[in-house]
Formats: structure tokens, C-alpha cells, sequence
């Protein structure tokens, strides 16, 4: 981060190139942050939206454009011709400083943005309201990985046989983890029979994935026709599941009717980790 020590004695040698190098120390932080929402045309505060007898008005705010941080006056419009869309149109201004040497340079620069209206045209200086996005969405985004990882199943068939794969990612800002996943247990007759049951391990996750309290969700039965367990006394609708602290993935299987062999789940959950 730029910066400038002024605590030396003798007379700090102040000119134009040190005022400069100043300014380029809160602009450059300031859209570093800016660009963390996307480049834009991204939602940073206000620019709320009320109506009121005819006319909607758009509050101040702020929003992140082109690679810079642009303040929104607050303006109105109403109602709109049709071809026309809501446009927020970017101005930039520019006082005028008489120098040492007599000569005068537009040296005051503002840039600001109000509303206007016409057709649905984006370049430097305007784009339509609503392409406008909040700022946490791009941001959100980028807190979470994109990519999925993947843990491959396989248990014995004296464990039911389960075959699939399960996928996992985390939302750091969240502190979330997904996980889903598609399994279907082959040798369905070797869990154990109703009422016991008890968790089989289907996979374990990887450290830095694992949450501080054990998670249950469910996982659904999936088919156009449903199965019995194996006492006849209830439908395979769903089962439970858990993660523990330790990171593994346990299921809850349920031994079916003697004449189905195999069935399948399903699941796609988010766990906190905190």
C-alpha cells in the first residue's frame, strides 16, 4: 500500500507528483475493494428505488463501474416511452485552477451519475438500472469454490454393496459445506434387518472440510415405484444421514423386501461447519 512518512524534519518538498502519489494511495485501495463485487456495473450501497404517485425515484448510493467507485445522485423519472428503458448515465465535471504560472487547467475532477432515460445502450458512461447487481453477489461468488471435489464409494457386498460417488465443496464465507451425491446399494439383503440398523460409512472427507458438530440431513428414495422394508411394515420413502467431526459420511440403510435386491438414493445437502 502506498504511503508517505511525513514525520522527517527539514520541510517536506510538497508538490504536485507527491499530492498525485497521495491520491493514487485511497484510489487504488478503494477500487481494489470495488473490484472484489465484479467490475461491474455492481451495487456497492443505496441507490434504493421508491414510487410514489407516478414517480420512482432512485436514492443516493454508490456503485463500482469500469474499474472505478461512482457516486449516485439521488434522481427521479417516470413514466417511459416505449423502446425506452431506466439508464444510469455517468457525468464527469471538471473546475478550473489558475496556476503560479498564469496559465488555468480544468484540475477539479468529479465524476457522478444520475438516472436518464432512453434506449437500452451500455458504453463508458451509461448502462440500464437493472443490469445494475448487488455487490455481494459476485463477491459471494468468489468466497466459494467452483469446482467440485469428489469421493468415490465402494463398500463389500456384506455391506450392502454401495456403489457411487459423492461431491463436496465449501462456501468460505459462509462456512458451509455441500455435499450431494447419487449411491445404490447392490446386495440391498445384507444390511441389517428391521427394526436394527445401524450407520455404514460411505466415504470420509478430507481436513479442513469437517464441521464442529455432527450434521444430519436425509437422503430420498427415488423410483416410480416405491419398496417395502423388509417387515412389510413401512415404505423406503428416506433415510438418515450424518457427517461426523471426523469427516465421515455415514448412511442409515434400510433393508428392503426380500424381492428387491437393490435400490438407490439421493441427497444434496448444506452442512455449517462452524
Amino acid at each position: 500500500m502506498k504511503a508517505i512518512d511525513f514525520t522527517h524534519t527539514g520541510g517536506f518538498p510538497l508538490t504536485q507528483d507527491e499530492l498525485d502519489y497521495l491520491q493514487q494511495a485511497y484510489t487504488e485501495c478503494i477500487n481494489a475493494f470495488g473490484a472484489m463485487g465484479g467490475n461491474g456495473p455492481s451495487l456497492v450501497t443505496g441507490m434504493n428505488q421508491t414510487f410514489s404517485l407516478g414517480v420512482t425515484t432512485v436514492s443516493d448510493g454508490w456503485f463500482f463501474y469500469n474499474g472505478e467507485m461512482i457516486k449516485f445522485n439521488a434522481s427521479s423519472y417516470s413514466a417511459l416511452a416505449l423502446g425506452d428503458v431506466v439508464l444510469v448515465n455517468i457525468s464527469s465535471a471538471a473546475t478550473s485552477l489558475t496556476y503560479n504560472d498564469g496559465s488555468s487547467y480544468g484540475a477539479i475532477l468529479n465524476k457522478t451519475a444520475t438516472i436518464s432515460v432512453g434506449p437500452a445502450v451500455t458504453s463508458a458512461t451509461q448502462f440500464p438500472l437493472s443490469s445494475l447487481q448487488p455487490f455481494q453477489v459476485v463477491f459471494g461468488q468468489g468466497g466459494r469454490e467452483s469446482a467440485w471435489s469428489s469421493l468415490a464409494v465402494s463398500t463389500p457386498s456384506a455391506s450392502g454393496g454401495v456403489t457411487g460417488t459423492i461431491y463436496y465443496k465449501k462456501d468460505l464465507m459462509a462456512n458451509t459445506l455441500q455435499i450431494r451425491g447419487a449411491l445404490i446399494a447392490s446386495n440391498a439383503q445384507n444390511f441389517v434387518a428391521s427394526p436394527s440398523a445401524i450407520y455404514s460409512l460411505m466415504a470420509t472427507l478430507p481436513v479442513g472440510y469437517l464441521p464442529n458438530n455432527v450434521a444430519y440431513f436425509t437422503s430420498i428414495y427415488f423410483s416410480s415405484s416405491m419398496i417395502e422394508d423388509d417387515l412389510g411394515v413401512a415404505w423406503i420413502k428416506q433415510v438418515n444421514c450424518a457427517v461426523n467431526t471426523g469427516g465421515q459420511i455415514l448412511m442409515n440403510w434400510i433393508k428392503p423386501d426380500v424381492s428387491v435386491l437393490g435400490y438407490g438414493l439421493e441427497f444434496n445437502t448444506i452442512i455449517p461447519l462452524d
